[in-house]
Parts: structure tokens; sequence; C-alpha cells
């Protein structure tokens, strides 16, 4: 009965840690598919680190409490409306999967930027997920509090 029940425990514990990294498998996915322009930055600029707060410059300069872990992003070059559409769905699963919460919409028209956030006491990650036809865009940047 042990066996089962540590086999069981093994079992959760592998499933669990397997689907909280879909979105990271995603960009693994794509980076050298010639249809996505991939970018890595390892660490984010001041600038990219401004534009992350929204442009609050009073919050940049006071927050020095997290460490940049590095960016990452993937733009579809293609006007294949069921590749961008299988694409989305693949974004919106990966992020329900890894319990991002969504913190903002924004729509005008059809364009659409939703922005996700998911904090874990190791590290803090935000997405952004732009959906305008023939331009989906999704950036992941993660930060690590300072010690």
């Amino acid at each position: 009965m042990k066996r089962i029940l540590s086999i069981l425990f093994l079992a959760t514990a592998f499933v669990a840690g397997a689907s909280a990294q879909q979105l990271e498998k995603l960009f693994d996915k794509y980076m050298e598919d010639e249809r996505f322009n991939y970018v890595y930055q390892k660490k984010a600029s001041t600038y990219d680190r401004l534009s992350d707060m929204g442009g609050n410059v009073d919050i940049m300069m006071f927050d020095r409490s997290k460490a940049s872990l590095g960016r990452q992003m993937l733009t579809l070059n293609s006007a294949d409306k069921s590749l961008q559409e299988s694409f989305t769905r693949e974004v919106d699963n990966a992020l329900k999967a890894d319990k991002y919460e969504q913190v903002s919409i924004v729509r005008n028209g059809k364009n659409r930027v939703e922005s996700y956030e998911k904090v874990t006491p190791k590290s803090t990650a935000k997405v952004s997920f732009i959906k305008n036809p023939g331009n989906i865009v999704v950036t992941l940047n993660l930060y690590a509090p300072k010690k």
C-alpha cells in the first residue's frame, strides 16, 4: 500500500512540474520556426524595465527589489489565419496551464493587448500577449527577488 501511495505521489508531482512550464515550452517549440521572429535577451535594459512598469519613473527609481532573469519574445510572421488561430489557442492554453493571472486588457477594434502575471516565492513572470490581425506577439519577462 505504501508503494502505491509513493508512486501516486511521485506521478502527481511529475505532472504538476511538467504542466508548470507550458509557456516556456512554447518558446522552445517555435524559436527555430521560420514563420516566427524570436528574441532572447538575458538581462533587460533600464528602458525595458521602465516600460514593464508602465513608464512610471517613480516606481523604477525606488523598486530595486527584483533582478531581471531575462526576456523572450515570439512574433508570428504569417498571414495564415489557421496558424494565427492555433498559435493563439496554444498561448491561451499555456497561460491557463501555468496559472497566470490576467492583470489587464486593452482592446481597440480588433486589436487586443492582454497582460498576465504569475508571482511565486522564487520569481515573478510577466507576459504580454498582443493579438492584432496579422500580428501576434508574446513576450515573457522573468524577475527574481534580490537578496
